[in-house]
């Protein structure tokens, strides 16, 4: 068997969305704050599963590459979060009506948590910045009900 390279372990989730947008002469829509989050939501939800099938069919081989490959993979999706120019109780509020607000947050927290873990605290304060704003919406949202 192979040795399992850490840069293509979760390549096809990486090249993914660029390269549908790209294909189809939509690369603006990269710029749009709610695909930017969907990716990000999407990609964590999209790593847990794939770090959870290889743990599982492939622990040995796996286990080598396993944080390299998670920092590479958060490292892209933080990257989707710092490419949103504005990101504004407008745009919060359709996130919320486009995902679940809880499952954004959610999503936002394993990365925190992740940069946290690895001391990259500049990175933790833009994703705390997303979840301030959320958690605002959140409670706003409630409130009403």
């Amino acid at each position: 068997m192979q040795p399992m390279d850490p840069n293509s372990l979760f390549s096809i989730f990486e090249q993914g969305d660029e390269q549908v947008y790209g294909e189809h002469n939509m690369s603006d829509t990269l710029q749009n704050p709610y695909v930017l989050m969907g990716m990000v939501l999407r990609g964590v939800e999209n790593y847990l599963l794939m770090d959870m099938m290889y743990m599982r069919q492939q622990p040995h081989h796996y286990q080598k590459v396993r944080k390299i490959t998670k920092y590479k993979y958060f490292n892209k999706l933080f990257s989707y979060l710092t490419n949103i120019d504005k990101f504004d109780d407008e745009i919060i509020y359709k996130v919320g009506e486009s995902f679940d607000s809880y499952e954004v947050y959610d999503a936002l927290e394993k990365l925190l948590r992740f940069f946290e873990e690895i001391e990259q605290y500049e990175k933790c304060a833009i994703i705390k910045k997303y979840q301030d704003l959320l958690k605002k919406e959140v409670l706003k949202t409630n409130e009403v009900l």
